[in-house]
């Protein structure tokens, strides 16, 4: 017999600041997050995308005190900060059996850039970090979690690309449901901070990013022309067994109530036009179910948003029949493998406090029910969607957790 699964915890790191609240009230304010690209990433190549959204700005040291700060990069920095608020926020529970299962999507490049100019005697390359390989390995952000939390159970990070950190929290979902943990510590983080602006360019020169002159993105709009790239953020959420959640009075967000993925087997860059497989996942996901809130992949690009606007169609009807739509990657820009879990956590608290956020519309696509403005209503079950080069596809389908 499946097991109930709720989220206790949340702990979010973005552009918007520290923690759950500063999440939640820049995003129903509509405040902006990206500002202009610095001067420096223009050397040698023009950038058609002109904004970026920087990577927040905090210490480990104001979360969690440890000696190997120095040997992780900034994406453990991320993983093991946010374990502490998710944590916190989720009455401190034992993590010593917890399940880490995290979402990576490139992690961050920084010290293996530097030290590969230093192998090379580069100028400016400075001393080969001779920390460079536990520094960079994929697994480091999980692993240092379990390490600094004294956590025993399974400790791995996933990688689906853009939709990791919704693989990693159906992954732990799925544990619980399973028997085989009662509490794991889930989602996922992204740091893609580089002073030559390298990694941005990759994105640029596939012309993925928005070209918009203000840098607004604005997710299923006629005129968007990309998505805005973030250099990194993160959320955590801790998931319980609802018993052991209900027996020491823990707080819950939300019930996870099913997770679905698959893959188009198309292309490794564009979204599968028919949008078949999106369609499926959403049948495989709600059932008869009919969401009241439905936070979008949204991303901006041409492509993509029109996909996945025909596959709602397609499985809810038209606009007075679909959930209210939003697409939070219009105002915190793609964080790639940590925006399906920061996306996760904005949904379990829209559920919690009866609140979504608006989008930012000029121009919208047809027959779709996008929230023009924040927007209070009671939300009973919600869905997140998540698609990554490669084909991936993921969705988690959360209920409110009001008391039977």
């Amino acid at each position: 017999m499946s097991r109930r699964v709720v989220i206790t915890g949340i702990g979010a790191i973005t552009a918007y600041g520290i923690g759950k609240d500063a999440l939640c009230d820049g995003l129903l304010a509509g405040r902006a997050c990206h500002r202009e690209i610095p001067a420096g990433f223009g050397r040698g190549y023009e950038f058609r995308s002109r904004f970026y959204v920087p990577f927040p700005d905090f210490r480990l040291a104001d979360f969690v005190d440890t000696p190997y700060e120095h040997a992780m990069e900034r994406t453990s920095h991320l993983a093991v900060a946010a374990t502490h608020l998710a944590r916190e926020d989720a009455g401190r529970p034992s993590l010593e059996t917890a399940a880490i299962i995290l979402g990576v999507g490139i992690g961050s490049l920084r010290t293996a850039f530097q030290s590969h100019l230093a192998h090379l005697g580069a100028p400016g390359g400075g001393r080969f970090n001779r920390m460079v390989i536990p520094m960079t390995m994929p697994n480091a952000a999980a692993a240092w979690v379990s390490i600094l939390f004294g956590s025993h159970g399974p400790a791995y990070t996933v990688n689906a690309s853009c939709a990791s950190g919704t693989y990693a929290i159906g992954e732990a979902y799925g544990r619980i449901a399973r028997g085989e943990a009662d509490i794991a510590v889930t989602g996922g983080v992204e740091c893609l901070v580089d002073p030559s602006g390298s990694i941005m360019r990759g994105f640029d020169g596939l012309g993925a990013l928005t070209a918009a002159p203000d840098g607004w993105p604005r997710p299923f709009t006629k005129g968007r022309s990309g998505f805005l790239f973030s250099e990194g953020g993160g959320a955590v959420l801790i998931l319980e067994e609802r018993e052991q959640a209900c027996w020491r009075g823990a707080p819950i967000y939300a019930e996870i109530a099913g997770f679905a993925s698959g893959s188009e087997a198309g292309s490794i860059l564009q979204m599968e036009e028919s949008g078949a497989a999106i369609v499926a996942l959403l049948r495989r996901l709600v059932g008869t179910e009919r969401p009241d809130y439905l936070n979008a992949h949204g991303t901006g690009t041409l492509n993509n948003d029109e996909t996945e606007a025909r596959a709602i169609r397609e499985v809810f009807g038209g606009a007075e029949r679909q959930p209210l739509i939003n697409a939070t990657k219009g105002f915190l820009g793609h964080a790639i493998g940590a925006s399906g879990a920061i996306e996760a956590a904005v949904t379990a608290l829209a559920i919690q406090r009866g609140q979504v956020h608006g989008n930012v519309l000029d121009d919208p696509l047809d027959d779709l029910n996008l929230a023009q403005e924040a927007t209070e209503r009671p939300i009973r079950s919600a869905v997140s969607l998540s698609f990554g080069f490669g084909g991936h596809v993921a969705g988690l389908l959360l209920r409110s957790a009001l008391p039977d």
